[in-house]
């Protein structure tokens, strides 16, 4: 073995940063200088900041983040400037993602401006990386060296990405959107989990193209992605994706970030409206493309190095579908050996190979960023890739150099076998960073290293994956993992224990599945269950059956029997490390928020939406200091949008469509003149954006509207108090007509109760329209009448009969509606405030 090479400093070339770039750079760092002023709130310069791919880390005060990697394509130089950026502003590790981007943690919001401006010096760009914007474009990372693709996807996949960077279409969408390319039928880029997945095809004539599918996405709520088109010729390709995306704008719910993605969308049209509306944005936007020519692709250059002498290498499968390089060698498997068997795969062009290197749940040192980008040079041609399994490989490597290369990998720790195998376990950052995360996703991967070893995990497993996330959004795809695992708490009396939802049976190749949720465990017991879960396959399998197809024969209930003594967990008197996450120093615990106030949510939630409308102008201005006058007119619009679903919110409405937030609008609140007459027909004065290339006039009076618009939301919702109504106007006092009686409406029914209560429906809306709706119904009526209200059981019957207590109302009566108590039914008698 080699001893460690030398790093050696080595200059890293740069080019003039594009005028228009360096005014965004400008920009923010102009931005972050009033946020420290205080010129600025932390909460209207949040969209801003993550437009530009900053996150907000779990840890107050510093940031991480987000470089966009299109397709996973990397170079040495690209590399090196990563690596001095994680040595000089980070904690000196980058994080390899599941989207093939590179993250830093830990970073001071004051230096992101010199980050900026330091990637754009190589090419690359945080821009859009977070945000509810088009993430990056993935693709896999064997594209254009794959023995068995249909054709190198590469192309398609930066010239979509960069197409759609900074692009107005998609720049306040309601929420983020994901797109993938895969060449071959192994679907390395796992099309049917994105919003749009494209898999590359050639018809029986030889033209190639794309089969389109939409609508997949993991998170909460799962959905495996459904084909919209069979076959995309090139030249459609782009109108094909932006029409798509365009319909998802317009029609996304925009009122529950939990129900915002495209598939529900689908899943609200059903697919075949779905497809007949995208037909129509399709035609409707064909002006952005008037010629229908041949698609100009933008290259990436990735010519092989010379080869002295080629030598072709016998492919064999492995693990993820594609060839593997073999052993070779007679004897004890040597570590060169195993790693070769595990990380190495032949291309298609003869004599070549792409060698994996396996990085632990995706982080690599500064030190070996410098190693890889030295060995890329040296034995390959300066190019590397991300993986979504988030590892690096090295491709066009000369199969007669490898075991060189290997020598050069092991002394730095970047020669672990077992890449992009089971044992190359994906696990999010969880608890270690992530706002969001439950439990400590990255400790109990470390712990199933004894379960799955490097290098030595049985050949009966290939196939096999696992994936671990720490909370239920699955970053880390746990939804389609053979065995996925993500975090949640268990509350036992005064302790809470962190456990593991086990997921069996999900995959992407050959027919897409969701792991199927079976029971579950104790933290401290995954690695315990999961090695049972081994054993019970190696017992009771058929002759030659491999153990995801086990999964799918046993079912859950079979399974969930054996793996019920996992699920016991002691007392915290028994064991406290029960109650311990991996590798936590202190007890694990959940924030409990407890019940909340109801008419304080709605004001909330009234102030959040004239938030959202700020932040829109707020970043409106942005946009036309830079002269980018389509983005101001799509601001401008979501703007107006959000002022008006402030006021709705007073009418117990949260519209899940700009159409439908327009037509409420203008029927209860603007024909009632609580806003002037000139905002009456919002959709008509602001629903029209303009061309692309808008000018300023336009954007001006789009801007001056919306300005003008949220001035009157602002002033009205300023004389709401607790009673949550809208002052009326002089213009509504002068014309008010006597108070009629207001007949039933059809969601009250006489119940037949012995009190004789009309009866009124509110399970399945969420808190605190729930409350807001009952407040209206009850104004409705008469002191000493009552009201059967019918709720959700959770936080709706927690909140509501509190704040309807709160209000001065009497609440007769609590109970559950049936013996599951999934629903309650509350009595309220009205009291004359």
């Amino acid at each position: 073995m080699s001893p460690p090479r030398t790093i050696h400093p080595v200059e890293i070339q740069t080019t003039p940063i594009p005028p228009e770039i360096l005014e965004e750079i400008e920009t923010f760092e102009g931005e972050v200088r009033r946020v420290n002023a205080s010129e600025v709130s932390s909460d209207l310069f949040r969209p801003f900041r993550l437009q530009h791919g900053i996150y907000g880390q779990r840890q107050p005060g510093v940031q991480m983040v987000r470089i966009k990697i299109p397709f996973g394509g990397l170079t040495a130089n690209q590399l090196r400037r990563v690596a001095e950026l994680a040595d000089t502003y980070a904690t000196g590790i980058g994080h390899v993602t599941t989207r093939q981007d590179i993250q830093l943690h830990f970073v001071d919001l004051n230096d992101v401006g010199t980050i900026m401006r330091l990637l754009a010096e190589v090419g690359l760009t945080t821009r859009e990386a977070c945000a509810n914007t088009v993430r990056n474009v993935t693709a896999c990372h064997l594209a254009g060296v794959c023995q068995g693709e249909v054709f190198d996807v590469t192309p398609y996949a930066k010239t979509v990405a960069l197409h759609l960077l900074r692009n107005p279409l998609n720049q306040s969408m309601p929420r983020k959107f994901k797109i993938a390319f895969s060449g071959c039928r192994h679907d390395c880029a796992l099309t049917p989990i994105h919003d749009i997945g494209l898999l590359a095809a050639k018809r029986e004539d030889g033209a190639i193209g794309f089969r389109m599918v939409v609508g997949g996405g993991l998170g909460s709520a799962p959905r495996i992605a459904q084909v919209l088109r069979e076959f995309v010729p090139m030249d459609e390709l782009l109108p094909t994706i932006e029409a798509v995306i365009k319909l998802f704008d317009t029609l996304g719910n925009r009122k529950n970030r939990n129900k915002a993605r495209m598939k529900f969308v689908i899943e609200k049209l059903g697919f075949d409206e779905f497809k007949r509306r995208w037909e129509e944005a399709y035609v409707s936007m064909g002006h952005a493309r008037p010629d229908h020519g041949q698609i100009k692709l933008l290259q990436h250059h990735d010519a092989p190095p010379t080869l002295v002498m080629p030598m072709p290498a016998q492919a064999r499968p492995n693990g993820n579908g594609h060839g593997n390089g073999g052993n070779g060698h007679a004897g004890p498997e040597t570590p060169y050996h195993m790693w070769k068997r595990t990380n190495v795969v032949p291309q298609k062009q003869p004599g070549y190979v792409a060698a994996a290197i396996k990085l632990q749940m995706g982080d690599i040192t500064t030190a070996q960023m410098h190693v890889v980008a030295d060995l890329a040079e040296t034995y390959s041609n300066g190019n590397l890739r991300t993986t979504i399994n988030q590892n690096l490989i090295l491709r066009w490597v000369p199969e007669s150099r490898l075991e060189a290369l290997y020598d050069e990998l092991a002394p730095h720790g970047l020669a672990a076998p077992g890449a992009e195998l089971v044992e190359d376990i994906i696990a999010c950052p969880g608890t270690d960073t992530c706002g969001l995360g439950i439990t400590s996703s990255k400790g109990l991967a470390r712990a199933m290293a004894e379960v799955f070893p490097p290098g030595r995990v049985p050949e009966d497993l290939a196939g096999t994956s696992v994936k671990i996330s720490g909370c239920h959004n699955s970053c880390a795809q746990h939804h389609i993992a053979t065995i996925g695992l993500h975090g949640v708490g268990k509350r036992f009396g005064d302790h809470v224990a962190p456990h593991y939802e086990l997921h069996l049976g999900g995959q992407v190749n050959g027919t897409a599945r969701i792991g199927q949720m079976t029971v579950k465990l104790p933290a401290k017991n995954v690695p315990a269950a999961v090695s049972h879960l081994l054993t019970v396959y190696r017992r009771d399998r058929k002759a030659g059956e491999t153990f995801p197809a086990f999964i799918a024969r046993a079912g859950k209930a079979v399974l969930k029997e054996e793996l019920i003594p996992y699920t016991i967990v002691p007392t915290f008197e028994e064991d406290a490390t029960a109650y311990y996450d991996w590798e936590g120093e202190s007890e694990f615990i959940l924030e409990d928020l407890g019940p909340g106030e109801c008419a304080g949510g709605a004001l909330e939630m009234i102030d959040n939406r004239i938030l959202e409308a700020e932040q829109e102008l707020y970043q409106a201005k942005l946009f036309i200091e830079k002269h980018q006058y389509a983005m101001v007119a799509n601001t401008a619009y979501r703007a107006v949008v959000a002022g008006a679903k402030a006021l709705l919110v007073t009418e117990g409405l949260d519209p899940a469509t700009d159409a439908e937030t327009f037509a409420e609008f203008d029927r209860r609140l603007a024909e009632k003149g609580y806003v002037p007459a000139s905002y009456r027909n919002l959709v008509t004065q602001i629903g029209d954006l303009g061309p692309k290339d808008t000018t300023l006039d336009f954007a001006r009076t789009k801007l001056d509207f919306a300005r003008g618009f949220v001035e009157a939301c602002k002033a009205a919702t300023e004389q709401i108090g607790k009673d949550l109504k809208l002052k009326e106007t002089e213009e509504q006092q002068a014309t008010a007509q006597p108070v009629q009686a207001k007949p039933a409406t059809p969601a009250m029914a006489s119940a037949g109760t012995p009190a004789g209560a009309p009866v009124y429906d509110l399970r399945g809306v969420a808190c605190p329209l729930n409350y807001v709706k009952t407040k209206l119904k009850l104004e409705m009526m008469d002191a000493g009448e009552r009201l059967e209200v019918w709720l959700d059981a959770g936080e709706p019957i927690k909140n509501v009969p509190m704040s309807l207590r709160n209000d001065g109302h009497k609440v007769l009566l609590e109970e559950p509606l049936e013996p599951e108590k999934a629903h309650f039914k509350i009595l309220v008698e009205k009291v004359e405030g």
